[in-house]
């Protein structure tokens, strides 16, 4: 819940690529930093979704859960290179951020049918999965801000959040009260 209240709240801001193309400075390199943060905090909700569901997600939810936090890694590595420390050798954002994000797609389609077979959180938990980073990348490209990516994404990480945190909370009215004698 935490990265996705990070994305909403600190959006990359609505400028264009040319305009990252130098370093940003003062307080849009702190919003950049936040951002690095929230893609960070992405591995430490999927450690939650894991610990929830490895006992009936099966090999594919295995290999979903490790894309999304290997992809992770690498996206927020070139948010950082790209964004925050502002390579003055490119006009673009490295490959290895557009392979990142690629990865990162697959492993949340992968995790989100692994999701909705395991069945063990609602439905559109794994639908979540599924659609947010398309959803977000998609938006992000018709309207142009780059913030409006983050937003999506930070929405539907609130939500996931929220539907872990509620699971949680289940599981811990079904468990029996130990008596203190």
């Amino acid at each position: 819940m935490v990265g996705g209240v990070l994305f909403l709240a600190f959006p990359p801001l609505a400028f264009s690529f040319a305009f990252l193309a130098s370093p940003p400075f003062g307080a849009h390199q702190a919003a950049f930093s936040l951002v690095v943060v929230a893609v960070l905090l992405v591995p430490v909700g999927m450690v939650g979704f894991h610990i929830l569901q490895r006992h009936s997600y099966g090999r594919m939810g295995l290999v979903g859960f490790w894309l999304v936090v290997l992809a992770s890694l690498v996206v927020a590595l070139g948010v950082a290179d790209f964004f925050v420390w502002g390579d003055f050798l490119q006009d673009e954002p490295p490959v290895w951020l557009g392979l990142g994000l690629l990865i990162l797609l697959l492993g949340f389609v992968l995790y989100g049918v692994a999701t909705l077979q395991a069945r063990v959180l609602p439905r559109w938990c794994g639908v979540a999965f599924i659609v947010a980073l398309p959803v977000a990348l998609a938006v992000g490209a018709l309207l142009g801000p780059f913030a409006s990516m983050f937003i999506v994404f930070g929405i539907a990480w609130l939500a996931l959040g929220y539907a872990l945190w509620r699971r949680r909370a289940a599981l811990a009215e079904q468990q029996p009260r130990r008596r203190v004698r």
